[in-house]
C-alpha cells in the first residue's frame, strides 16, 4: 500500500516585542526592512543574515554605541537607498520604535531582515 504525506516546512515566527505601531508607522517600517532585504540579497548574498545586520548597525551608530536618525540615514546613503525610502518614513521609523529619536543596536538588528 502506498500513502502519500503532505509535509509542510516550518517557518520561524519572529516576534519582536515592540508597542502598536501607526498605520504609517507599520507601512514604513516594512518599506525599511524590504529596502534592506533588497540590499542584502544584492550585496551580501555570500554572507549570512547575522553578518550583515552587525556591519549595518556597526556602520550606523555614533561613539556612544546608539543609532540615531542621522546615523542610518549615513548608512542608507551610502548604499544608494536612500531615493527608496523618504527622509519621513524613516523619522516614523525611529519617532515610533526609537526612544527620543535614538533606536538601540539589538532593537535594530531585530528590525533588519
Amino acid at each position: 500500500m502506498l500513502s502519500v504525506s503532505s509535509r509542510r516546512i516550518a517557518q520561524p515566527i519572529i516576534r519582536i516585542n515592540m508597542r502598536l505601531l501607526s498605520t504609517q508607522g507599520e507601512d514604513a517600517l516594512k518599506k525599511f526592512q524590504d529596502v534592506m532585504l533588497e540590499y542584502r540579497l544584492t550585496n551580501y548574498a555570500q554572507e549570512t543574515p547575522r553578518r550583515f545586520k552587525c556591519e549595518v548597525v556597526a556602520a550606523a551608530r555614533d561613539s556612544e554605541n546608539r543609532i540615531l536618525l542621522e546615523g542610518m540615514q549615513r548608512v542608507l546613503h551610502n548604499i544608494g537607498a536612500d531615493q527608496k525610502l523618504s527622509e519621513r518614513e524613516l523619522e516614523t521609523v525611529f519617532a515610533e520604535l526609537g526612544e527620543n529619536g535614538v533606536i538601540t543596536g539589538d532593537k535594530m538588528s531585530t528590525l533588519i531582515c
